[in-house]
């Protein structure tokens, strides 16, 4: 009768090595759609958005300089610097869309690093319980021979 249960553990420790690869096999697609996500997002950003965006500073502080010559106002001195402040400030906020891109990147890539180390995980869980398995199985065989 301990046959029986040796058997039991031997198919229980080769359903864990599949459920182990089964789980790193998911774990792994989600990571590479994660890090596809990631690299599409930035492709997104470096031809579309930035560009866009850039442009419409472009047409901003070209409102803004012709609201200010047909103001009459002479442009030097405090008219000047304050166009000198308003593209501070634009480039400031590219700046701020350049650095939150670059950190949205990074999280992305991240979430993927970690998806593939779930994934090794889970194949080690698996490999784990399949040896725990096995050693039940010769455990039971070998105790019942010398018991």
């Amino acid at each position: 009768m301990a046959w029986i249960t040796a058997i039991g553990s031997i198919v229980a420790a080769h359903s864990a090595v599949q459920i182990g690869k089964y789980n790193a096999a998911m774990y792994q697609q989600q990571a590479a759609y994660a890090d596809a996500k990631a690299l599409q997002q930035r492709e997104v950003y470096n031809k579309l958005d930035r560009p866009r965006l850039v442009k419409k500073q472009q047409s901003d502080f070209s409102n803004y300089f012709v609201s200010l010559l047909s103001s009459g106002v002479e442009y030097s001195g405090s008219a000047y610097e304050n166009s000198l402040v308003f593209q501070v400030n634009q480039q400031l906020d590219l700046d701020i869309a350049d650095y939150n891109e670059k950190i949205d990147f990074i999280d992305a890539r991240n979430q993927s690093i970690l998806l593939e180390a779930k994934a090794r995980g889970e194949r080690f869980k698996g490999q784990a319980m399949a040896g725990s398995e096995y050693i039940k199985a010769g455990a039971t065989l070998l105790g019942n021979y010398y018991g």
